[in-house]
């Protein structure tokens, strides 16, 4: 897990009133089930720790039943072999902890009455919030995965995930020990500056606002990024004046690539304007979406909803659910 040095406190991430939603009790995996009944019937969010610790391994969503969604989960970590990436990401990363550290989870729920779209932002606030608390990510959200260990994929492909060769009690035999990127360490959270949609927010540098055609995106770099799309009544070449209209909140490897996929899917409604933050060097997927993530969160917190496009509300190749943290 991530080294953190801070002057130790109890965490606010760990209360019952974390963030004014209302927590369950902290109820064990191997809880009877009276027991785990504490955990609510209704749809919401959940977080989930190592027994008795002051960390998260996940914080998520779900539109079903709170209990239901926590006792499938309970009962896929305890199975022999490594769970399928479905119906549950956080599967096998939950149980590649377990298996490597010998870590026992305890889980809290909080109902949470609202559309998926809000739900999710909601989660990626919560994200932020404990990002900004705790210094780094929860160890199973944003794809990361424990270092030693390969991540099984979804059900019908058959392939499940294992330790690597080189895995714990074994690094430093070979000279290249085999290691998952998936995890390697968090990036530094995000801290709220100015306001979504103007040219510094969240201490970025971002693009002037632009329309989103073809020949806008010419000089756009097609390496690894931050992007915006704005409301067509937003204005463009940076009015400062007009913080605009966010809709979307993306990332990519190839931001130029993936801003041409937006405008083809798009070309039907023009005046969709853009505008981009390029990132320093190559940098890890997980680290992407932890920046992607904190943007979103502190949208939800200043607007209170998600961008009118988030999570897949829009059908098209190019919208999807940002995180893979939902569920």
């Amino acid at each position: 897990m991530d080294s953190i040095s801070r002057n130790w406190q109890a965490p606010s991430f760990l209360d019952i009133n974390w963030q004014a939603l209302s927590w369950s009790p902290w109820v064990a995996f191997d809880a009877d089930i009276p027991t785990f009944k504490q955990i609510p019937p209704e749809p919401g969010l959940y977080r989930i720790r190592p027994l008795g610790e002051d960390f998260l391994m996940y914080i998520g969503q779900t539109g079903r039943t709170l209990r239901q969604r926590l006792n499938e989960l309970r009962h896929n970590v305890k199975k022999e072999e490594m769970p399928f990436n479905d119906p549950h990401t956080a599967a096998p990363s939950l149980w590649a902890w377990h298996d490597a550290d010998g870590f026992h989870y305890e889980c809290s729920a909080a109902p949470l009455v609202c559309s998926k779209q809000d739900r999710m932002a909601c989660e990626c606030y919560l994200l932020w919030q404990y990002r900004l608390e705790y210094g780094s990510s929860t160890l199973c959200n944003f794809g990361r995965f424990h270092p030693d260990y390969t991540k099984s994929r979804g059900r019908s492909s058959g392939i499940r995930g294992s330790r690597l060769p080189a895995g714990r009690g074994e690094v430093g035999r070979g000279e290249n020990p085999e290691k998952n990127p998936a995890g390697g360490p968090s990036c530094p959270p995000l801290q709220q500056q100015g306001t979504p949609g103007n040219p510094d927010w969240m201490g970025m540098r971002w693009s002037e606002r632009l329309h989103l055609v073809s020949s806008a995106l010419a000089d756009v770099p097609d390496s690894s990024g931050l992007y915006l799309l704005f409301d067509p009544a937003s204005g463009e070449n940076g009015d400062t004046g007009n913080t605009g209209v966010i809709l979307y909140i993306g990332e990519s490897s190839k931001c130029k690539t993936r801003l041409e996929a937006h405008a083809r899917a798009h070309r039907d409604q023009p005046g969709i304007l853009f505008s981009y933050n390029m990132l320093k060097g190559e940098v890890l997927p997980h680290n992407r979406k932890e920046l992607e993530n904190d943007l979103i969160g502190c949208y939800y917190r200043e607007q209170g909803r998600a961008p009118e496009m988030q999570f897949g509300v829009l059908v098209g190749s190019t919208f999807r659910s940002s995180n893979d943290v939902s569920g």
